[in-house]
């Protein structure tokens, strides 16, 4: 219900005859002490509506009938009867239209959906990714025609797709917007199911886009799959063979239900047995399904833990169900078709449990000692942990650990940082934040909203960056205390920070990210797995400079443009005018001292800025946006096109303006196009912003403006001959060197003195810095309106303004499902980590994506293992040598392990080498010293040890990359 307030749904009605009670607590984060007694869904109304003011939120306290079912677009149904179960889903089924019916339950380490989303359900988007595109190189006039694209980005087309043909020349049959069926799909090349012998011949240029065709999906009934159930949807490949079997297990539970009224007893042996002998009974009765053997002990623990609702497994179910009714009501992502079982039985204590540890003590956390017992119960509230991040991840995180009852003890201690502070934008899924919090701490808002979740939460709130600077902060004596650490990170540079750290104080780190409705989580264990930073993904792949600045040929190209314009437009050049006008001389100094293309193109822009484009008022500011316009959209495309004119050649002959080229046409201004005048108004509002000039009424009325705009004086153009323009891919930097730079730089500076005589005295412009999420600032109507007009002289697709604010913004898109699925996920790792003994085949890491839907879970890759001798050590290994020793001392140390030491570093700073004759100088000096000296090693009284990083090799000469050396000189 949380997930689907935040999804923004029309309405949620929550339904429940029971009321809630201490067991309870364990699972539901909306419930407290205060509400025992109460009934459960209506306990609930009031903070669930809190998330969203625009999901009505009722709830549904009667008996359930059909007749109520009759008002709902989607249903979802938990803890629910099968007899029940198989009437309401009938009824759905037979409703015009139909009801998609969802059936889902978590019974301890165990959980089950079921998903009907009826006889015939469209689905319009099976994946939700944008369209595959391809630009096009030749095309063979042959049956089967070949397309070739041009190979700077391989292709993502399969055999079967279908793709239409957009702006070929030449063979321009294939502009008719007919569907076509790839067949023979290549990494940069692909053939069409076409006979293109009779059509013209290719020419150039050609766009080719995937087409997406909505899916027909026939599911079958409950009634139907309870006996038959189809293919199941694997999570784990090691438990290939346990779907059949939990299809049972769930089966028996109802049985077992029906018969006694009750749910198995924690613990109770007689339960357990009569649990199996249901199970067997189902297994024996089954026909395709029969299983040769059932597992008895899976059974036991299932029917000893099936009465509990464990907030992990309920945050990975809710997450999971969520999406399945987002896509019932939306027709975006592939169903869940039809069962999906999972259980994390790995994740209990691997020594044996007793009986009486597990039953309930009147305590919120009954529910997960009747799992789990009471000693992982008492680890768990002692425990020490540090959550790194509290945005999305961080929010979920932390309500799933006061539910589980992490560091609630009067030992325990749970320390959460974050830098950040809450905006809009991030209430659509970080749900422990409110309007009223907007611009407070992320980290204080979460740690207080959790803490009412359950008061003796014992939470630490910081607001310091993990990072080198704030080591003084989170010091050796913090992290030494540490159980475990969390990351709830949103990118790779600060992940890897803290998987240094964890490896260099050997502390297990849980790691997770996601990505719309994809998600990952790896564990990182100490000496069991490798760690984090072990394997990386591929750099992102970043357009060339010159193809941004001059050869666009998307519109991500052309947002990257216009986000570049904005920042150099409104935020550099003020404040490099800032700094200008604050101390002239120092900065003419620096401007000197530089003296390269770099310094005399930002003062050029700072003395255009001064003088030719100063404004003094607000009508300045209009003719400024409107001259801006002709130089970006008209002047410039003119200036390349006389530089490179339409039939121009490469010095081998090849047409320069070939794919992926495209060869752009100048925009002519004007007054009666909307999108031209929104240019003009928001580019001269935020002119006159950093200018400090009051904007007038009637500024925003575009009448009033285009008349303005229509008054401006605009010089004609005359393009230039040797004007350069780069065309290197490889250019890092637009600014052309020249033999004359320090001259012009001197000349620039004197015309500078000059405008600075003409201003105020003290005169400041106001830099605007970037902000995505403030609709009223301008800031993204500029940059979508420099985007979209760049787009038009290159003839590329335009956007509206919340793409454009998507891409450059640089937004990571995160739904609150696929949030809630990770940290449930994670925290199923988590009571391996706290319970401890567990060996690595009980971990698991996860890559999902609830669009396919599709789960692989693995057991993590061990540390790759070095050898030297009798030797063995991994990444996690840390050498360690007690005392004051010398450098003579260490090279001792080392050579008596068989290992010639030539070269001794610390941070960026080499102590001691073979290869410098004055280093000899330094070995029969105390380490520590040396390490003061040269490395300026910061040494303060609570530090006891520094490391060195020592290269060696063996007798035969070979390269031995040994551990990091901590040498304890205190």
């Amino acid at each position: 219900a949380k997930n689907l307030a935040l999804a923004g749904v029309k309405s949620v009605t929550l339904h429940d005859v029971e009321n809630v009670d201490m067991w309870d607590l364990s699972g539901n984060f909306f419930l407290s002490e205060d509400d025992i007694g109460k009934n459960r869904a209506a306990a609930c109304v009031e903070k669930l509506q809190e998330l969203n003011n625009a999901v009505l939120v009722s709830a549904l306290t009667e008996g359930l009938t059909t007749e109520h079912l009759s008002k709902f677009q989607a249903v979802v149904f938990t803890n629910l009867s099968l007899d029940k179960a198989v009437e309401f889903n009938d009824y759905c089924r037979s409703h015009q239209p139909p009801i998609p019916f969802i059936k889902t339950e978590v019974c301890g380490l165990f959980g089950s959906v079921f998903c009907d989303f009826g006889p015939e359900f469209t689905v319009l988007d099976v994946d939700g990714e944008d369209p595959h595109t391809g630009i096009i190189a030749s095309i063979s006039n042959d049956n089967p025609a070949m397309v070739s694209c041009v190979d700077d980005e391989r292709l993502e087309f399969q055999d079967g797709d279908l793709v239409v043909f957009s702006e070929v020349s030449g063979m321009t049959e294939l502009n008719d917007g007919k569907p076509r069926k790839i067949v023979d799909a290549r990494p940069f090349s692909f053939c069409i199911e076409e006979d293109t012998r009779n059509f013209g011949i290719y020419a150039k240029g050609g766009i080719v886009t995937q087409v997406k065709e909505p899916m027909i999906l026939e599911f079958k009934s409950l009634r139907e799959c309870i006996k038959e159930p189809g293919n199941f949807l694997l999570s784990d490949f090691s438990k290939y063979q346990r779907p059949p079997l939990l299809h049972f297990a769930f089966l028996a539970l109802d049985n077992f239900r029906q018969k006694f009224g009750r749910f198995p007893v924690a613990g109770c042996d007689q339960d357990a047995r009569k649990f199996v002998e249901f199970t067997a009974s189902i297994n024996e009765a089954a026909i395709d399904y029969k299983m040769d053997e059932l597992d008895e002990k899976l059974l036991q623990h299932f029917a000893s833990g099936s009465r509990a609702v464990l907030n992990p497994m309920a945050a990975m179910f809710g997450g999971i169900v969520g999406q399945e009714l987002v896509k019932a009501c939306s027709g975006k992502f592939h169903p869940q078709y039809q069962f999906f079982y999972f259980d994390s039985l790995e994740s209990l204590p691997t020594y044996a449990l007793d009986p009486k540890d597990l039953k309930p003590l009147n305590s919120r956390y009954d529910a997960q000692i009747s799992v789990f017992g009471s000693k992982l119960q008492k680890k768990m509230r002692d425990s020490n942990i540090f959550v790194v991040g509290s945005g999305a991840l961080g929010c979920e995180f932390l309500k799933n650990f006061a539910l589980m009852g992490v560091s609630c003890g009067r030992k325990g201690k749970l320390t959460i940082t974050d830098d950040d502070v809450i905006e809009k934008s991030n209430l659509s899924r970080q749900f422990l934040f409110r309007d009223w919090n907007i611009g407070q701490a992320k980290s204080t808002v979460a740690a207080t909203a959790a803490s009412a979740i359950n008061s003796c939460l014992h939470i630490d709130a910081l607001q310091n960056r993990a990072c080198p600077e704030t080591e003084h902060v989170f010091n050796d004596a913090f992290w030494e205390g540490l159980d475990a650490v969390i990351n709830a990170l949103d990118n790779v540079n600060a992940r890897m920070y803290m998987d240094m750290r964890c490896l260099y104080f050997q502390k297990p780190l849980l790691e997770s990210g996601t990505l719309g409705p994809k998600c990952n989580t790896q564990m990182v264990i100490p000496h069991l797995t490798e760690n984090y930073g072990a394997s990386r993904d591929p750099p992102e792949k970043q357009a060339p400079m010159c193809t941004v600045h001059s050869f666009p040929h998307n519109i991500d190209h052309c947002l990257t443009w216009a986000r570049s314009e904005f920042e150099g437009l409104l935020e550099k050049t003020p404040n490099e005018v800032n700094s200008f006008m604050s101390n002239p001389a120092e900065y003419a100094a620096a401007m000197r001292k530089a003296g390269d293309a770099q310094a005399r193109e930002l003062l050029e822009r700072v003395r255009e800025c001064l003088d030719k484009e100063r404004c003094d008022k607000f009508e300045d500011c209009i003719a400024w946006a409107r001259l801006k316009f002709e130089d970006y959209f008209s002047n410039r495309v003119k200036q390349l096109t006389f530089t490179f004119p339409e039939d121009a050649a490469t010095s081998t002959g090849a047409p320069f303006w070939s794919a992926p080229k495209r060869f752009p046409r100048p925009v002519q201004f004007s007054a009666v196009d909307s999108s031209h005048i929104q240019f003009i108004l928001s580019a001269s509002i935020l002119r006159a912003v950093s200018f400090g000039i009051p904007i007038p009424d009637w500024a925003k009325n575009t009448g009033n403006l285009a008349d303005i705009v229509s008054k401006v004086a605009v010089p004609e153009f005359e393009p230039k001959s040797g004007v350069k323009i780069e065309t290197d891919e490889k250019a890092t930097n637009l600014s052309s060197a020249s033999v004359d730079d320090a001259a012009v730089i001197e000349d620039l500076l004197t015309k500078l003195e000059a405008c600075a005589k003409k201003l105020p005295s003290g005169f400041q412009m106001k830099p605007i810095q970037f902000e995505k999420d403030d609709d009223t600032n301008f800031h993204m109507d500029l940059i979508a309106g420099l985007a979209n007009m760049r787009a038009r002289n290159y003839g590329i697709q335009v956007v509206d303004k919340l793409k454009a604010k998507f891409i450059a913004g640089r937004i990571i898109p995160a739904i609150a499902t696929t949030t809630a699925m990770a940290t449930g996920l994670v925290c199923l790792e988590l009571y391996k980590v706290l319970a401890g003994d567990h060996p690595v085949e009980d971990y698991r890491n996860t890559f999902a994506n609830l669009a396919l839907p599709m789960f692989s879970m693995a057991e993590p890759v061990p540390p790759k293992e070095m050898k030297h001798q009798d030797m063995r050590w991994t990444v996690w290994d840390r050498w360690s040598i007690k005392g004051n020793i010398t450098v003579a001392e260490l090279l001792k140390w080392l050579s008596d392990k068989g290992l010639t030491a030539y070269s001794v570093s610390c941070g960026t700073s080499l102590l001691y080498n073979t290869m410098f004759p004055r280093h000899k100088d330094r070995l029969k000096r105390k380490m520590v010293d040396v390490a003061q000296e040269v490395a300026k090693v910061d040494v303060p009284a609570y530090r006891k040890h520094f490391d060195v990083v020592v290269a060696c090799e063996d007798d035969d000469g070979n390269d031995i990359d040994i551990p990091l050396i901590s040498i304890y000189f205190r």
